[in-house]
């Protein structure tokens, strides 16, 4: 079975792990996309801009908050997809979405929808003032040892990191990341005792809103 099959296989599965900190519950609904090509089983990221309020300058799915017109958090993550980076919702198959988890610095309880594609579709920077970047990243890059990195934040959490060349990954689309690689089996052993800084640049916010504690995702 291939990694993408195991992952696929594995939506559904309750995994309590996920969502550490405080459960999902009385947070805005919202959504992101995981989506992985069939082909070079990459998936798409983005980068905030350094303008935002929330989350300014960290890498994220592409993703946001519920609205009255979606039908469902399938439509609330496919929508958004396609306001963010221009991505055709007919070149997408759903398989199924990951625990809510919630995510303290909007106060929000996202639900991750993985769901994939040929990766033939143009997709980019649709709107700056949300995007400043779309990259896709294949898994197995990932997983790479030398990517992988705990991280800490001045609030005192501390949690999983992807540094790459051009990007560095934490926070809850790390704790995202890191998920998909282990459904999917393309985890490999790395340094779990290797700890860096978050860069200035992803940072995002040095307070988190009052009431957070360091276990939470930010």
């Amino acid at each position: 079975m291939s990694h993408l099959s195991t992952l696929i296989a594995s939506l559904g599965r309750d995994d309590p792990d996920f969502s550490v900190g405080r459960r999902p519950g009385g947070g805005r609904s919202s959504a992101v996309l995981a989506l992985v090509s069939e082909t070079d089983n990459d998936i798409i990221l983005t980068r905030r801009p350094l303008s935002l309020r929330h989350h300014a300058g960290q890498v994220a799915l592409p993703g946001g908050r519920a609205e009255e017109a979606d039908d469902t958090i399938v439509d609330t993550a496919l929508r958004e997809a396609r306001e963010e980076v221009g991505l055709d919702r007919g070149l997408v198959t759903v398989r199924g979405v990951l625990p809510t988890a919630h995510v303290a610095a909007s106060q929000s309880d996202v639900t991750t929808v993985v769901a994939t594609w040929g990766g033939e579709g143009a997709v980019g920077v649709v709107d700056p003032a949300e995007v400043a970047l779309v990259q896709r990243v294949r898994l197995a890059d990932l997983a790479n040892p030398a990517a992988r990195a705990t991280t800490r934040h001045p609030s005192g959490y501390r949690g999983p990191a992807f540094v790459l060349p051009d990007l560095f990954v934490w926070g809850f689309t790390a704790h995202v990341l890191e998920s998909l690689l282990d459904r999917g089996g393309w985890s490999r052993p790395w340094d779990r005792e290797r700890v860096v800084e978050i860069p200035e640049g992803y940072l995002g916010a040095r307070r988190l809103p009052e009431g957070t504690t360091p276990d939470d995702i930010p």
